[in-house]
């Protein structure tokens, strides 16, 4: 017999996952219930939904029970007593409506009249809520009914005084206190003694609203005994009083099992790494669940995340090895870690190190879980050392890798061809095995000062090889320290400047000659040339005379000009210099005219521009012009000098100055020696002046162009462009 007879038998959907405790149960409700069975959630008076299922159907019964509301949609969650995973978060916030999600709590295994009693206890609460929602006239008679027959602690106050004035039978056995006990007893002391507070606000909410609902409260029962209580309170009229109707409910399990449940999923979804499960069970094995640190990780919220398969992340950059190897252990059953590449939501590559493990229950694999960690600086800074070393194997400077005492643990192969010392010879010593004995005592004990107090340490000296030969070096040495700034070996860097040594010794030598030697010479040859000409009489004798003067003075201005060249390389390239390209033209244009008042000179600026470079450039702009015009047989020669960003998209790092002139040109001969970059016995030039200009340029980071155009030809350089306006 059903406790409360209605017009239809009431319609329950069962979810349970295993086959056979679903056919349990359903045998056990068939007597009373329309029990249906389907794997789409159906409109049903009630849902068993065993804890293994709940996942999956969560979302559809939440908008099941958004769509009746007010009408109450109870779902009764059937829990295994030895269930290991994870339900969803119970309780009033798995709403937009704050609606509860599960209504009941029940542990398998479970006695029949157990199973119906709680059912019907639900199924009262809905036809309650489907009642009260019916007209005022049956409210009355309704509540009547109800009130005796609700398994729910029913009780009535007065809405002014705040006195109980009828309780059910289900109120006395929640309590423990007879009827007439309760009838005489304020709330307070029944419902919250250490909460009147609450309570007290209790009832100015659902005066004020009409209705109110708390799950925050607890009860002691007659025996001593604090039980969690659900509290549903409403307002209602009879003649013309009115007063509050207060549903009670003992939510003590359910409390208990959400609290647990709360503090699983907090942790879970607190976890510093990604957490997800998925259902094999379902197509596709798709997630049903994932933590707040895999959709920071993914950057998918749970809802674009759940319901696929998690290959989803998966891009170009992936690898086949290690989705091959997470296939087989889904296949076998078994665990797996693997490193794979994988695709956030906004396309941005990140390595995940991926570990699966199935979760079992009676041996079979009901789920898969899942961590994901992101990998990706160490995976860096993996390659990074691989480049590192890569680079460092193959960098034409020996590097050495010593401990805090000068033993040696790591040479490069440029060591072992610079020294001559095999890997396995220098790993068995110290770096004294490079000492020549050139350096003194006291320039050791300056270098180990410097770098044993945590400062670099840059020299030239003269180290010897494995042969007995000495060679020159420019070494720098470089502490390295661990994670707590303690020094803990030291990287040296040696470049051999034997070579570059010798050549400028040669470069001194030949400057010297040049400028010394040569130009004693020179004044040497212009006295007697001079004295020749005071005495020789003859016109034809005085012409040759004339050509050695000539000649000489040509040598004199070679001699000065291999000076230049020697101050050029002198110096470094400049870094952060900045050249106003207005000021270098109006610079070169005032020393021009000066200097050749039989030509004309006219410059062109597109717009405000600067170069990087110094001095030097203004220099080789001087002597381009005079080569230049030493070309140009015109009765007037004139020359155009403009400025303008480089063409083809190059506008905004490059300048190109070009200089034209109105004459032939500079030969070809002079300027091909210039692009092949040397000069032969067949083709070479006829002084420095190109040279230093093509050098100058190429120092400052830029090139030299020579062009043909109509009348002769025209020279480009082309250097790097800075703000102009800093």
């Amino acid at each position: 017999m059903r406790d409360t007879p209605t017009d239809s038998i009431d319609r329950l959907q069962l979810i349970v996952a295993n086959e056979a405790d679903r056919e349990a149960i359903r045998t056990m409700l068939s007597e009373r219930y329309d029990v249906i069975i389907a794997e789409e959630l159906q409109a049903a008076d009630c849902y068993l939904v065993d804890d293994r299922s709940l996942p999956a159907y969560r979302e559809a019964i939440k908008q099941q029970k958004a769509e009746l509301d007010p009408t109450f949609q109870p779902l009764l969650l059937l829990r295994r007593e030895s269930a290991t995973e994870t339900a969803p978060r119970l309780g009033a916030d798995n709403g937009d409506d704050d609606l509860p999600l599960i209504d009941e709590v029940v542990t398998a295994p479970i006695d029949q009249a157990t199973l119906h009693r709680r059912l019907e206890n639900l199924l009262v609460r809905r036809r309650q809520s489907a009642e009260l929602t019916q007209r005022y006239a049956d409210i009355q008679t309704r509540f009547e009914r109800l009130f005796e027959a609700t398994n729910d602690a029913i009780l009535v106050l007065d809405a002014e005084s705040l006195r109980i004035t009828a309780c059910n039978p289900a109120a006395s056995d929640l309590l423990g206190y007879s009827r007439p006990t309760i009838l005489d007893t304020e709330p307070s002391e029944l419902l919250a003694t250490d909460q009147p507070d609450a309570l007290a606000a209790l009832f100015e909410d659902t005066i004020a609203a009409g209705d109110a609902w708390t799950d925050g409260l607890t009860c002691r029962t007659n025996a001593g005994e604090e039980r969690a209580i659900e509290i549903s309170a409403t307002t209602f009229e009879t003649s013309d009083e009115l007063s509050i109707l207060l549903s009670i409910r003992d939510i003590t399990e359910r409390k208990a099992y959400q609290e647990e449940l709360e503090l699983k999923t907090q942790a879970i979804d607190g976890a510093p790494i990604g957490i997800s499960i998925s259902d094999p069970s379902q197509p596709d094995n798709p997630l049903v669940y994932v933590n707040d640190g895999y959709t920071e990780l993914t950057g998918y919220s749970a809802s674009e995340a759940t319901g696929r398969n998690c290959r989803y992340l998966q891009g170009p950059g992936t690898r086949e090895e290690p989705v091959d190897k997470l296939r087989q252990a889904v296949d076998t059953e078994e665990p797996v870690t693997v490193e794979l590449r994988n695709y956030r939501k906004d396309g941005t590559a990140f390595w995940n190190q991926v570990t699966i493990a199935p979760v079992r229950n009676d041996g079979e694999v009901v789920n898969w879980v899942g961590f994901q960690e992101d990998v990706t600086e160490r995976k860096e800074r993996e390659q990074d050392l691989q480049l590192f070393r890569r680079a460092v194997e193959n960098v034409g400077s020996a590097v050495v890798i010593t401990d805090r005492n000068g033993d040696i643990e790591y040479v490069n192969p440029a060591f072992e061809a610079q020294t001559g010392y095999s890997r396995t010879e220098a790993a068995e010593a110290n770096t004294n095995l490079l000492a020549s004995g050139t350096q003194s005592d006291e320039f050791y004990e300056e270098l180990w000062e410097t770098i044993l107090g945590g400062e670099a340490w840059e020299a030239e000296l003269v180290n010897q090889r494995k042969s007995g030969e000495l060679y020159h070096i420019e070494q720098e040495i470089a502490p390295i320290e661990n994670s707590v700034g303690d020094i803990t070996h030291f990287v040296a860097i040696e470049t051999d400047v034997t070579d570059r040594q010798l050549r400028e010794q040669q470069l001194s030598v030949l400057n010297r000659i040049l400028r010394h030697n040569l130009r004693n010479g020179i004044n040497v040859i212009e006295g007697n040339a001079t004295l020749l000409s005071e005495t020789v009489a003859n016109e034809e004798a005085r012409r040759f005379v004339a050509a050695i003067e000539e000649r000489a003075t040509a040598l004199a201005a070679l001699s000065e000009k291999a000076s230049t060249v020697r101050s050029l390389f002198e110096q470094e390239p400049p870094t952060d210099a900045r050249y106003q390209l207005a000021a270098l033209l109006a610079a070169i244009t005032a020393a021009f005219e000066e200097a050749h008042s039989e030509a004309a000179i006219e410059t062109a600026l597109a717009e405000p521009l600067a170069v990087r470079a110094d001095s030097r450039l203004r220099v080789a702009l001087a002597e381009l012009l005079t080569t230049t015009l030493s070309y140009n047989d015109e009765a007037t020669p004139a020359i155009t000098v403009t400025a303008t960003p480089a063409p083809n998209n190059r506008g905004e790092e490059w300048v190109e100055i070009t200089v034209t002139d109105n004459g032939l040109g500079i030969p070809e001969h002079e300027w091909q020696a210039i692009e092949q970059g040397e000069e032969t016995q067949l083709q070479h030039g006829s002084g420095l002046s190109l040279w230093l200009v093509h050098w100058t340029v190429s120092l400052l980071g830029g090139e030299v162009r020579i062009e043909e155009s109509d009348i002769g030809t025209q020279t480009v350089l082309t250097l790097p462009r800075v703000p102009a306006d800093e």
